[in-house]
């Protein structure tokens, strides 16, 4: 008996998402009602996500405090088999930001935030557990920025992102097989049992986490009162994911009920071990775009492409666990996230918002994984801001996100050690999220 160990992997604040591949780009209520449309002007500390260059234009310090409320959800198949939808519940996804003008043209800001994240959750012995049966992946980042104004119309910034991540999995391998009677005399080397149906009630758990460093890079040009641009890079991260490695539970077997201890004892590897991964988070470019059409009216848009194909697959190594290991090809493309926004101040204390974005799934359909649902994301998004106070602000939002129904392949071990697929397939996939965000400026 061979055990499949599916990665997964991700970023998030304290828990997880539902984005296009793996990525989080929640970063406070105002900018997920106007759909991430932000980075030409921002305007308020939260420009340390959308735009860190923004911050050489502010002339006082500014705070901004917030979190966002996700739940996904999707129903799913498996090889045209309905199963119990898929349903992690709510997760939260907090943010901090903090900026300050320097002399000399010069101005810090910090972010904690999050860039990357996933979670699902599927019922105890649906028909792809040995697969996946539960994945979270909770990543934050701490980012100091140092902007300079060299002009009044251009800015510029540098910042280091420090990343934290964390990745746990829960599969059941083997899971609704019969028991495999391993025999090199056997023709295939050996036999399944027909009368040991469900013979593999094994539960394997692997855990690990990391911190890494990368780095950010933006512009800002206004050209001007009214019209801004925003250009940020971010470079990729590689974490090196450490951890370890368990497998409890039992297998009937014609000789009784074996405990996973000794099942993996009569393969020749432990059931409990140490264990790690390679994973390079994407680098990414966003460009933006922001119009005052008059002193109450602004739009805006945003356009991030991600180099998804460096995740091309994912190498687990462990020492004394089966196989010494497992890999996990993806073979993932690139993709094109869009989003436009506008706001409105309605009164001198009410302003709304809405905005739309399109997020393109980077899924490849032969080398999937159940790990995240797949499939192009649809994002409306609406909220509120009130001005509370001279410097204080209340930012309300909530967005719908519509997921496409899609299709594909996933393959899991036998318990014979062949390699097997089952269609996977997602409908009615949504997710729910509300956010609020605290500003204010000293």
């Amino acid at each position: 008996m061979k055990k499949l160990l599916t990665v997964g992997v991700a970023s998030i604040a304290f828990n997880s998402a539902f984005a296009a591949g793996f990525g989080i780009y929640e970063a406070s209520a105002r900018g997920n009602a106007v759909g991430g449309a932000l980075v030409g002007d921002a305007g308020d500390a939260t420009a340390v996500y959308y735009n860190p260059a923004n911050i050489a234009f502010s002339t006082n310090i500014q705070m901004a405090v917030g979190t966002t409320f996700i739940h996904p959800f999707c129903d799913v198949e498996v090889d045209h088999r309905p199963q119990t939808r898929m349903d992690p519940g709510w997760f939260t996804v907090p943010t901090m930001f903090f900026t300050v003008p320097l002399p000399a043209d010069f101005a810090f800001g910090w972010g904690n935030y999050t860039e990357y994240g996933l979670g699902t959750r599927y019922n105890t012995g649906w028909d792809l557990a040995a697969d996946t049966q539960k994945t979270t992946m909770r990543q934050v980042t701490l980012n100091p920025n140092l902007a300079y104004k060299f002009t009044d119309w251009m800015s510029a910034s540098v910042g280091i992102r420090e990343s934290w991540i964390q990745f746990e999995n829960h599969k059941q391998p083997n899971h609704g097989e019969n028991f495999w009677y391993a025999n090199s005399m056997l023709p295939g080397g050996g036999m399944y049992m027909p009368n040991l149906p469900n013979a593999y009630n094994l539960h394997t758990k692997l855990k690990g986490e990391d911190w890494a460093t990368g780095w950010n890079v933006a512009f800002d040009f206004k050209p001007t009162d009214d019209l801004s641009f925003g250009l940020q890079y971010r470079s990729k991260i590689k974490h090196k994911i450490r951890g370890d490695f368990t497998m409890k539970g039992d297998v009937s077997t014609p000789l009784g009920s074996l405990p996973a201890s000794t099942v993996a004892a009569s393969q020749g590897y432990s059931a409990m071990s140490h264990a790690s991964a390679w994973l390079t988070l994407p680098q990414s470019v966003t460009f933006g775009a922001n119009y005052k059409v008059t002193e109450r009216y602004r739009v805006g848009s945003a356009i991030t492409w991600t180099e998804w194909s460096s995740v091309d697959r994912i190498n687990f190594n462990i020492p004394s666990g089966p196989g010494g290991g497992y890999r996990l090809p993806l073979k993932w493309r690139d993709t094109v996230r869009v989003g436009f926004g506008m706001e409105y101040d309605l009164l001198d204390w009410l302003t709304v918002r809405c905005g739309y974005t399109f997020d393109e799934d980077p899924t490849s359909k032969n080398h999937s994984t159940t790990m995240l649902p797949c499939g192009d994301r649809h994002i409306i998004g609406s909220g509120l801001g009130f001005k509370l106070a001279e410097n204080l602000y209340l930012d309300l939002g909530y967005s719908f996100i519509r997921m496409n129904n899609e299709h594909y392949n996933v393959a899991y071990n036998r318990a014979n050690g062949t390699v097997g697929q089952k269609r996977y397939s997602t409908r009615n996939g949504h997710s729910h999220l509300v956010s609020a965000t605290l500003r204010y400026s000293f």
